[in-house]
């Protein structure tokens, strides 16, 4: 089940999310027009970006770190006798906790050092 289950779920996290649609240049490319963009009036800091993509990123791993954690305890409790099962949920479980501790470290490093550093 482990076998078929965490291909399909890697698949699923790599499909991608939107598509660029060529515009009128006949080739199907279109341009990007950048000086519309106006990063500098949207109030946007690069604190303020650093700190998203942070965000996002660890949100990300929690929540995949959440859902093996579900698949490690759903292959433990449903092992009916079977080591091998077993063994692999309680694997899986003890990866996922540990993936959520480095990344909650990792975080918590990268804000002291980023408060050193611009303080």
């Amino acid at each position: 089940m482990l076998k078929r289950l965490l291909p399909a779920f890697m698949i699923w996290l790599s499909r991608p999310i939107a598509h660029a649609q060529g515009g009128g240049g006949g080739e199907g490319v279109s341009e990007v027009d950048t000086q519309k963009w106006d990063l500098e009036g949207s109030g946007l800091t690069t604190d303020q970006i650093v700190g998203n993509i942070i965000e996002v990123g660890t949100k990300s791993i929690v929540a995949v770190c959440t859902a093996i954690f579900i698949i490690g305890a759903l292959l433990f409790s449903t092992s009916a006798g079977d080591e091998k099962r077993k063994s692999t949920g309680k694997d899986l479980m003890i990866g996922a906790v540990m993936g959520v501790a480095v990344v909650a470290g990792a975080k918590g490093i990268f804000k002291i050092v980023y408060f050193v550093i611009y303080g």
